[in-house]
């Protein structure tokens, strides 16, 4: 689905770099790094919002090449940082992730219906009547969870999503991405290394702005990850997963 072979792009004078990396339908995709890493870069120039340099296909075509109404039927992007202000009701905000759908006049029961199933699977239908401005940072970030599903796209980039969200709905919020995964492609930026190895199953690890490493869950070394951190990476496996534990430098 995502072909990627040379990948340059400059922000001021951060370089991003990503030499060769082809992600599927069916990925359900962790990118980790520190801070400053390239992991918001790196979404936004799959989302189309930076130029680059290098080959990027999009199912089997030239990404430049598609019309980008086309690309954002393709492709949602949910940012790690947003400055919308929506003085609208909640079931309105998730609703116009159905617009690249609509006629660009009205919504039809179809949209109306996914729009109530997307906000129950949030756990969000209560809030449905609420000003979007006036809720709590958690239940901002899951309504635009929400909308970014209800959009549909074969590909689902997400920036931090689960920040600011309590544990219970961080975890039904992980076990609809990794349902959803199973027909499109997810990729999600996470901090929370045990939680990512115990969720997912491919690995994109940045470094100073390089993909310095790709993985499988079952293939990430400790030492790799203490070389990207720059902390001890320790593993301890039990029968329910993986915890992971750091030590100083």
């Amino acid at each position: 689905m995502i072909e990627l072979k040379g990948i340059r792009a400059k922000q001021g004078d951060f370089l991003l770099t990503a030499e060769r990396v082809t992600l599927k339908e069916g990925d359900f995709v962790a990118v980790l790094g520190n801070n400053g890493s390239g992991k918001s870069t790196f979404l936004s120039v799959l989302a189309g919002l930076k130029n680059f340099e290098g080959k990027y296909m999009l199912e089997d075509r030239e990404f430049q090449e598609i019309p980008i109404a086309e690309r954002h039927g393709l492709i949602s992007l949910l940012p790690q940082m947003t400055t919308l202000n929506m003085p609208f009701d909640v079931f309105y905000v998730v609703l116009t992730g159905r617009f690249i759908h609509t006629n660009g006049l009205s919504y039809t029961d179809a949209d109306l219906e996914a729009t109530e199933q997307a906000m129950t699977e949030l756990d969000i239908m209560h809030l449905r009547e609420r000003q979007f401005n006036e809720l709590s940072g958690g239940e901002k970030q899951r309504v635009l969870l929400a909308r970014t599903i209800n959009k549909d796209s074969r590909v689902i980039l997400l920036d931090e999503p689960l920040s600011g969200i309590d544990i219970l709905h961080q975890h039904d919020s992980i076990r609809l991405l990794k349902e959803l995964s199973r027909k499109k492609l997810i990729m999600v930026v996470i901090h929370d290394i045990s939680l990512a190895l115990r969720e997912f199953e491919r690995f994109l690890f940045f470094t100073g702005g390089d993909l310095s490493y790709e993985a499988r869950s079952h293939e990430i070394q400790e030492d790799r990850l203490s070389e990207i951190f720059g902390v001890r990476v320790n593993f301890l496996r039990h029968d329910k997963g993986i915890f992971v534990y750091t030590e100083g430098r």
